[in-house]
């Protein structure tokens, strides 16, 4: 089997190493900075933007989670009109996906939703990118799609080209020292899963599984204990995500996040939090396809059993058992299993029949 591998342009990362963002940048720039809300209120956000203030940047500050078609235009919008020649994003992954399209696009014709919808194909390459993730978290900053969603049908799914890997990464873990509680555990979980969903794709290789196990022994052993605050285990957290995101982008995901888009689009659930109540279940489900690969990831983690560490996980960060506070109810299925046919599912080491799929939802409602 040939492996081809792309990764973003440069990846930097470590303590501090935000502060060598403006080094990093095209000489004589004219950057757009999108920046999470609730992160530019932090020390690391305010220092951030003191640094860049001699760029002069075009600063939109705040993305909604879920990015919607309507806040990427208002980017492009905001990036034509300051005839920008670079983009910046600092945020979760709402905040890297919405400003890596708005990259894409703000030098070719056109809204989004026409690329979103297929009505145009993005060219080539867009915008110099650079993303500093502040979660560990989507591993936005190392793939080459952007996950989106259309609000008037509800549809969430990726626009992507081989040219929209970011320019520079920066992974820095004192950009996630802030991140709440909450949020760390489902940024966490994502990523976990992220990181087994590549070790057992079928288009992984040695390369990818080599960084996708490592990243699963980090996240296990180091996720509870950021979610309780402790900078060494969210630097740890840091560089699991770094690397889970570096091998997934190569190889695909599987049926959790295959099943999570429609799911969080329709019912409003966090992307992390959809990952996390699917988690156990598709690996219960791939278990007598994969389980031999579950052993191995249980070996390197020092666990008797792998999906048993991954369900005490979820336990332990009080992850709920299906979507009922959600609303899901059978009237759903057929959206939900019309939309879930995404890439990542075609990619799951056990196929879905759409029967199978339905019958697999029930136990959620």
């Amino acid at each position: 089997m040939s492996c081809s591998y792309t990764f973003p342009g440069n990846i930097r990362f470590g303590e501090g190493a935000f502060r060598e963002l403006p080094a990093c940048l095209p000489a004589g720039c004219r950057p757009m900075l999108v920046m999470g809300k609730s992160f530019s209120l932090s020390a690391e956000g305010k220092e951030l933007l003191e640094l860049l203030a001699p760029l002069q940047p075009v600063i939109r500050i705040g993305v909604p989670a879920e990015p919607p078609l309507e806040s990427v235009d208002e980017l492009i919008t905001l990036g034509r009109a300051g005839q920008v020649d670079s983009v910046i994003a600092v945020g979760g992954g709402s905040v890297i996906d919405a400003a890596k399209a708005a990259a894409a696009l703000i030098p070719v014709e056109g809204t989004v939703g026409e690329y979103f919808s297929g009505a145009r194909t993005i060219p080539g390459k867009g915008l110099f990118f650079a993303a500093l993730p502040t979660t560990a978290g989507t591993g936005a900053e190392s793939t080459n799609n952007s996950v989106l969603t259309d609000t008037a049908t509800k549809i969430k799914k990726s626009l992507r080209h081989p040219l929209m890997k970011a320019d520079l990464a920066i992974v820095d873990p004192m950009l996630t020292w802030s991140c709440p509680r909450a949020l760390t555990a489902a940024s966490g979980l994502d990523a976990f899963v992220q990181a087994f969903e590549g070790y057992t794709n079928p288009k992984a290789s040695e390369l990818t599984r080599a960084l996708s196990a490592q990243a699963v022994k980090l996240i296990l052993k180091n996720l509870k204990a950021a979610c309780d605050g402790d900078h060494a285990a969210r630097n740890a957290m840091a560089e699991g995500s770094m690397l889970s995101g570096v091998a997934f982008s190569q190889t695909g995901l599987g049926a959790i996040h295959g099943f999570a888009h429609p799911i969080g689009s329709l019912l409003h659930v966090p992307h992390g939090v959809a990952c996390a109540v699917l988690m156990v279940p598709v690996m219960r489900w791939n278990e007598p396809v994969c389980g031999a690969r579950y052993r191995e990831l249980a070996e390197i983690c020092g666990v008797p059993d792998f999906i048993g560490a991954a369900e005490e996980l979820a336990r332990a960060l009080e992850i709920p058992s299906d979507f009922k506070k959600y609303g899901l109810t059978k009237d759903h299925f057929p959206f939900i299993v019309k939309n879930c046919r995404s890439a990542s599912m075609a990619t799951n080491p056990r196929p879905f029949t759409d029967g199978e799929a339905e019958d697999f939802l029930e136990t959620f409602c």
